[in-house]
């Protein structure tokens, strides 16, 4: 390593203030079990990409639309992967790319699992400001649709972060039976009509719950998936 000391402190003290470094009683750097986490959730997430790419290639196939892999922070959805549409007019969102919560079908669809307690410190956090015409900037609008999603099982944004796009998520769960992910199709908004969203629906979420299998997740009978843990 070229790096002088100095540099090397400051990243070593970067790391210890991160909690991924810690001292042990002979006062010397070992790793923190924060590290660990994040190597195991590091795991987690290339073994959900490896289960979930054949679902969305046939599935981007069978619905001549975009299908995309959604994943979460505390205030944005970020898209891990994405099969395009076979068709030639198909929309632009690469991996990587992100969006706030509130404005899209995958960031609708956290909301609704989560406790009206923290829904609420969201909104005070991140207030619903108007990107398209069709944005739910009402926060008592975004509630009743929170509320109809845990009905349904799924969530529709209808062009609310981009002009012409319209998207529908399914939720994919964990071991743990939390909210990891969501199974997204996207698409030009005269073709992937309010009819077609409904008739896929029943097909996305069965393949929803194949992924949610593969990762170990086992639904309780008779629970609701929405349930407040």
């Amino acid at each position: 390593m070229n790096s002088n000391k100095a540099t090397i402190h400051r990243f070593v003290t970067t790391l210890e203030n991160l909690g991924y470094l810690t001292k042990n009683q002979q006062d010397k750097y070992q790793l923190a079990p924060k590290f660990y986490t994040l190597v195991k959730k590091g795991a987690e997430h290339y073994n959900l990409l490896e289960i979930a790419k054949p679902y969305l290639t046939q599935f981007a196939y069978d619905v001549n639309e975009s299908v995309l892999l959604a994943g979460y922070t505390e205030s944005t959805v970020y898209y891990m992967d994405k099969i395009e549409s076979p068709s030639a007019l198909r929309i632009v969102l690469e991996p990587g790319k992100t969006a706030p919560l509130y404005s899209v079908a995958s960031g609708k669809l956290y909301l609704a699992h989560l406790p009206d307690e923290e829904v609420e410190a969201y909104f005070n956090a991140y207030p619903l400001t108007q990107i398209t015409q069709n944005t739910i900037t009402c926060k008592e609008a975004m509630k009743r649709e929170l509320v109809e999603i845990r009905k349904q099982g799924y969530a529709v944004d209808h062009e609310e972060w981009e002009e012409y796009l319209r998207g529908v998520a399914f939720p994919i769960y964990d071991y743990t039976n939390q909210l990891v992910s969501a199974l997204c199709i996207a698409g030009v908004s005269y073709r992937f009509t309010k009819e077609k969203v409904t008739c896929i629906a029943p097909k996305a979420a069965e393949m929803a719950a194949e992924i949610s299998k593969f990762l170990g997740y086992v639904k309780k009978e008779g629970e609701s998936m929405y349930e407040k843990k």
